[in-house]
């Protein structure tokens, strides 16, 4: 391996990419990209492509892409996210547009040779990680695709009788580390995550309180603020306008039994997982079971999980200490340990 070379971890996110380079820069974007709609929006945004914290600021004004959404892509076909074929070019060149501009964000010395490892669901077909390597092909020398809840794992330290769960916003992914890397058929990758609860609890809203004028956006802020899954005496008090004029809901009920939604599947591939091991090794792996991803941070879920999991002996449940860089730390981690045949050699040769 280049003495010189740069190491990035990219967690590759379903609505948030995360980075962590070895300059020492760490960064966040939203998975999506913008085009100006026509060219009075070319000319008043100054540029042909929008990223970041613009895309909200002048969503009007573009066409918004999220690449990965509903886990076009990165998991599921076309045909299988309801994505119309045509779309997948567009989101194809969005998926490269977002590895390049967060790779840019590093800073990376011009020159060095560019090796990073990039989280994928733990079931992701070798068609959907064909897809990611070649969405890192211009911005990386050699790319590694991993499981997102390994990369998770490795930068905890956490690689023996250890489970994580990896809740993102279009995919929940279960996988058990015991010291080395985890085969497909002992991981699970369900289709659900943080974007179901925003369109479950939008939904809620909308018939419970038709007169408010709510968006999708502003059901995601609220959950990011207030979402819990357990009893609690507080209530989830928002503004939410109607005609104009804002007033005051409250939407506990309805934020409370959208997060929930994520409750079962995750007891239902736990309990799967858990129970394809021997005995001896299904007790350890209950006791260190860690959440990561965004959905993590749902006030109360891992004492929920814990409370499910009595049946089998009880378990332990323990959130991830930042579940905005863990991912990409991990992955970071990795990139600077492997050697560099692990690598899929992007300029010099296509990925197989």
């Amino acid at each position: 391996m280049d003495s010189k070379a740069v190491f990035i971890g990219m967690d590759l996110g379903t609505f948030k990419t995360s980075v962590a380079s070895s300059t020492g820069v760490r960064d966040v974007i939203p998975t999506a990209v913008g085009w100006p709609k026509d060219a009075v929006a070319r000319t008043m945004l100054g540029r042909d492509v929008v990223f970041g914290k613009d895309l909200a600021e002048h969503r009007l004004a573009l066409n918004v892409v999220r690449p990965f959404e509903k886990g076009v892509l990165k998991y599921t076909t076309a045909e299988e996210a309801g994505v119309d074929a045509t779309a997948v070019a567009a989101h194809k060149q969005a998926a490269k547009l977002v590895v390049e501009h967060a790779v840019s964000l590093t800073r990376p010395t011009k020159g060095a040779p560019i090796y990073g490892v990039i989280g994928a669901p733990s079931r992701a077909t070798v068609l959907n990680k064909k897809v990611l390597v070649e969405a890192a092909q211009s911005a990386f020398d050699g790319v590694m695709i991993i499981s997102e809840p390994f990369s998770i794992a490795y930068g905890m330290n956490r690689l023996t009788d250890t489970l994580v769960v990896d809740i993102g916003a279009g995919t929940l992914d279960i996988c058990p580390v015991y010291g080395t890397f985890p085969t497909e058929e002992e991981q699970i990758t369900v289709p659900v995550g943080g974007d179901l609860i925003d369109e479950t609890f939008l939904g809620l809203l909308k018939q419970k309180y038709p007169q408010a004028r709510v968006t999708i956006n502003m059901a995601r802020e609220i959950k990011e603020k207030y979402g819990f899954v357990h009893d609690v005496n507080e209530k989830a008090i928002v503004t939410l306008p109607v005609d104009g004029r804002p007033q005051q809901f409250d939407v506990t009920e309805q934020l409370k039994a959208a997060c929930k939604t994520l409750v079962p599947p995750i007891i239902n591939g736990l309990r799967e997982l858990i129970g394809r091991f021997d005995p001896e090794f299904q007790t350890r792996l209950l006791n260190n079971i860690v959440l990561g991803g965004g959905g993590s941070q749902v006030k109360g879920l891992d004492r929920v999980i814990e409370d499910a999991l009595k049946e089998f002996g009880g378990a332990k449940v323990k959130r991830v200490y930042d579940a905005v860089f863990a991912g990409a730390v991990g992955a970071l981690k990795l990139a600077m340990n492997m050697p560099a045949e692990h690598f899929h050699q992007l300029k010099t040769a296509t990925a197989a």
